[in-house]
């Protein structure tokens, strides 16, 4: 859940929101030494959103990333992170509400015209899985933003009921003609500053040992 907190006769507004970071064991050390840091996290040209370190606003699906993440790392174990976020208002930008998205969107249109006038020759090639990176990341730069929240949604996701594959195609139709998916919304914060506060809420490697006391 947003709140938005502020004075109302100062015209300011503070976003406050809890998001979950879901990440394995083998970057426990790191981020015990700096925290939830955007400028630890290793560069990815493909990042949905940019730069920085994402956050669900939903548990289950930080769960589920978390499993995944540790799948890649030796089954590690995976880690889920409570997190205060916190922003001013003018920091904020929420593909959600239309009013931004189309703001973003301007600047696209202007910048890729403005690229286009002054190549002589043949302009820079995007790759559809950069283009999105390259161009939320000026957006940042260029609007002071430190944050940026978008909902996504995904045809099929692991994290729900398992169907055969006769299921998954009647699926796919069914949320074609209803025009619907599922919904992942996810938090990207560039600035440390953000990250109020944090705590580990789930430990893989502590529940294990935990199921082994039970037996």
């Amino acid at each position: 859940m947003m709140l938005l907190i502020g004075n109302n006769t100062e015209g300011y507004c503070l976003m406050n929101k809890i998001g979950y970071h879901g990440t394995c064991s083998k970057h426990r050390n790191s981020i015990d030494t700096y925290g939830l840091d955007p400028d630890k996290v290793n560069y990815r040209s493909d990042h949905w959103l940019g730069q920085g370190v994402y956050f669900f606003d939903d548990y289950t699906k930080a769960l589920w990333w978390a499993k995944i993440i540790s799948s890649h790392n030796g089954n590690c174990g995976g880690l889920i992170y409570e997190t205060k976020i916190e922003a001013p208002d003018d920091e904020v930008l929420n593909l959600d509400d239309y009013r931004h998205y189309d703001k973003f969107l301007t600047s696209v249109i202007e910048n890729i015209s403005a690229i286009e006038e002054g190549c002589s020759g043949q302009i820079p090639i995007f790759e559809d899985s950069t283009f999105r990176a390259v161009f939320f990341d000026y957006y940042k730069k260029t609007n002071g933003i430190s944050v940026i929240i978008a909902t996504f949604k995904k045809e099929f996701a692991t994290y729900t009921e398992k169907r055969s594959p006769s299921e998954r195609k009647l699926q796919k139709k069914i949320m074609n003609f209803i025009n619907l998916g599922y919904c992942e919304r996810q938090v990207c914060v560039s600035k440390k500053e953000c990250i109020k506060s944090f705590e580990v809420i789930y430990d893989e490697s502590n529940q294990a040992d935990e199921d082994d006391e039970v037996v």
